[in-house]
């Protein structure tokens, strides 16, 4: 490890050890990368998006309220309807002549459960997509959460409920769209959505998308400088797209040619400064 790498160590250290934390020092801090030494990204991503709160001495009633939440989100949103009463020895009363599986009434609690399990499928479909050449994403979380998947509680697994929605997902394969320039009838939208909405995470290695996400939390306007990094990107292949026919600039956009992440941030900086 350097001295440099050392230093800045050092320096988050020094921020995060204060009773209360200068979180325009911490952003500033944050923007240029954070070392991933002693959990020290985890915590710094925690702040600056307000899971906690700067003041140090409340993180440990936060964090418990927040887990509380969890589990109570948990209670509300992963029980099938009926079986938490069934195995407290009570009758089953998730199938009723009020209320069924087939209820079509908008109100029904098994109505409501089947739209879950909806956007739960998407959820899982979402995270299969995020990196499918990495296997972490296609299988179960080493550090699952005990209360879901102890089979003596009344919880369900998610995993269970997609199952019951839909067959076992495949290995997602990657559906990358691109654009060329105006001439080619090409709009931003075709690449922007998914630069966008997967905040970059298909476009670069995932230690760089962290790195990418290290300057996007950091920033006040996380989401404004979103938009900057995007049109550095652009920028930086200009000369390419200007030159390029429709079949090479879909090729470029689809496998974005730079890979050095922090040009590209230096250029999405320079913009914003800009302004």
């Amino acid at each position: 490890m350097s001295s440099l790498h050392k230093s800045r160590i050092a320096d988050f250290h020094d921020v995060l050890k204060e009773p209360t934390i200068a979180l325009e020092k911490l952003r500033e801090l944050s923007f240029s990368g954070i070392p991933c030494e002693g959990g020290l990204r985890c915590l710094c991503w925690k702040i600056l998006l307000n899971y906690l709160p700067l003041e140090r001495a409340s993180w440990t009633s936060i964090l418990a309220k927040q887990r509380e939440l969890y589990s109570q989100f948990l209670r509300e949103m992963i029980i099938q309807p009926g079986i938490a009463k069934a195995n407290m020895g009570v009758s089953r009363e998730d199938v009723t002549f009020e209320d069924h599986p087939l209820n079509p009434n908008p109100d029904s609690r098994w109505n409501t459960y089947f739209k879950d399990n909806e956007v739960l499928l998407q959820i899982d479909k979402d995270v299969r997509r995020l990196c499918p050449d990495i296997s972490f994403f296609q299988r179960a979380t080493e550090y699952p959460c005990l209360l879901i998947l102890d089979p003596q509680n009344e919880f369900e697994t998610l995993r269970k409920r997609v199952e019951q929605t839909t067959l076992k997902s495949q290995t997602v394969a990657r559906n990358r769209s691109g654009v060329t320039n105006q001439e080619q009838n090409i709009k931003p939208q075709f690449f922007a959505f998914r630069w966008l909405t997967l905040l970059l995470s298909q476009e670069f290695l995932l230690p760089d998308v962290i790195r990418i996400w290290d300057s996007l939390f950091a920033d006040d306007n996380r989401f404004d400088f979103l938009l900057l990094v995007c049109c550095a990107m652009l920028i930086l292949i200009r000369e390419q797209l200007l030159e390029g026919d429709f079949t090479i600039n879909m090729r470029l956009l689809q496998d974005y040619p730079i890979t050095d992440v922090c040009q590209i941030l230096q250029k999405a900086k320079e913009l914003q400064d800009s302004k």
